[in-house]
């Protein structure tokens, strides 16, 4: 039988041999190419919008609402299983090591992600806050410090079973946040930075801590925190190639039933009509479509240089695409679809309907972004650009895929 640190190093591995297979598919998908060139836009821009932004800009007060906010999220990751509601509940209390060590390793990857974070801010907190980057690090440590904090407590408010008792736990910690963030980048004291620090070990330990004396674990909290995890990163991988084990949530959006009714009853249309339902009511394309094609028009709003348009324009024309692909794969666990009467050619046919449609409606929102804000040839070039790239995900990676 494995003893408690063992289990939690076989789920942490077994985890993290799940997401590298991931994470090197996203990487062998130009992914990383293309967050190098989009790092190339941002810094050039980046140094414009320093120039632009006003001396009045309230630096201070932006950097503590966003490391307030970053530093409240987050939980501690304990690798929870459903199976673990029968088996491991009435060894709660042996379960010290195992928790501790998920809350190491949380904490570890926590203080990664909030170092990118400050590594992202850091031109701005240099031109606005303090130019030392003794400084800089300092607070950086102190943050860590501070999310460590939350990570302890909030794991145990975790054992608070009213939602609303356990929101108001959460709002307490955003609220405390918020002061010892504001402290850090307004340059306070050091005594009054030792203070606060101080006040929030007191209070860990006089209140948060005794919340494990008198409540128990909520493990089916545990386990839907790791669900939700997980499947985050399931979206994420699902962008850029087939995820099998991901779960969608259905979403019914009344207000989108009526284009429904733009596809016509035939027998070789039925999945115009599944295809089309799956995408509105799943987040895992609807939501994707609207947030890429938002974020490319404000970035072809925004980018000055042709080229750059271009290849902004290209870059969220594709993932966009990558995306739209994988609704071929949205109905392979239901039995019932294969009772229909319909050739897989008829699907693939229906799957190119929906990819050009819903490509020539991204296509048409960038070219006029580009004929707004540039001129009629950006315009037209945007969308040529558009179209060239979903006929080469129609008529080349598409037959693959099915042939596949």
């Amino acid at each position: 039988m494995l003893s408690e640190k063992e289990l939690w190093q076989k789920r942490r591995s077994e985890y993290w041999t799940m997401a590298i297979k991931y994470l090197k598919l996203i990487g062998n998908s130009g992914f990383l190419f293309t967050i190098y060139l989009l790092f190339v836009f941002g810094s050039y821009y980046y140094g414009q919008l320093l120039e632009w932004l006003p001396e009045t800009f309230p630096a201070t007060l932006f950097f503590t609402i966003v490391l307030t906010w970053f530093i409240t999220r987050g939980r501690v990751r304990t690798f929870a299983k459903q199976g673990d509601l029968f088996f491991l509940t009435p060894r709660e209390r042996k379960l010290t090591s195992y928790f501790r060590s998920s809350i190491v390793y949380s904490w570890i990857m926590e203080t990664a992600w909030l170092f990118l974070v400050m590594l992202l801010l850091a031109p701005l907190f240099f031109d606005r806050i303090s130019s030392s980057g003794t400084m800089f690090l300092s607070i950086l440590m102190l943050l860590s410090g501070l999310k460590l904090w939350n990570l302890l407590s909030g794991f145990e408010e975790q054992r608070i079973q009213e939602k609303n008792r356990f929101l108001l736990h959460t709002m307490i910690r955003l609220g405390l946040n918020g002061v010892g963030v504001y402290a850090l980048f307004s340059l306070q004291p050091i005594s009054i930075i030792g203070g606060i620090a101080v006040a929030l070990i007191i209070f860990y330990v006089g209140y948060f801590y005794k919340l494990s004396k008198l409540h128990s674990l909520k493990w089916e909290r545990l386990v839907e925190i790791e669900g939700q995890t997980v499947m985050t990163f399931y979206r994420i991988a699902n962008s850029f190639t087939d995820v099998p084990a991901l779960k969608s949530k259905v979403r019914p959006r009344i207000w989108l039933s009526s284009l429904f009714k733009l596809v016509s009853y035939k027998k070789q249309h039925v999945y115009h009509y599944m295809f089309s339902r799956a995408f509105v009511r799943s987040n895992d394309y609807f939501g994707i479509y609207i947030r890429l094609t938002l974020i490319g028009l404000l970035l072809v709003s925004i980018v000055q240089l042709d080229w750059g348009r271009w290849f902004i324009v290209g870059l969220f024309a594709y993932m966009t695409a990558l995306q739209i692909e994988t609704l071929r794969h949205h109905y392979d666990t239901s039995n019932m679809v294969e009772l229909y009467p319909v050739s897989s050619q008829e699907k693939f046919g229906s799957h190119k309907y929906w990819l050009f449609v819903l490509g020539a409606i991204q296509g048409v929102l960038f070219s006029t972004v580009a004929i707004v804000t540039v001129n009629f040839i950006e315009g037209a070039i945007s969308l040529i650009i558009v179209l060239v790239v979903y006929s080469f995900h129609g008529f080349v990676r598409l037959p693959k895929v099915y042939a596949g």
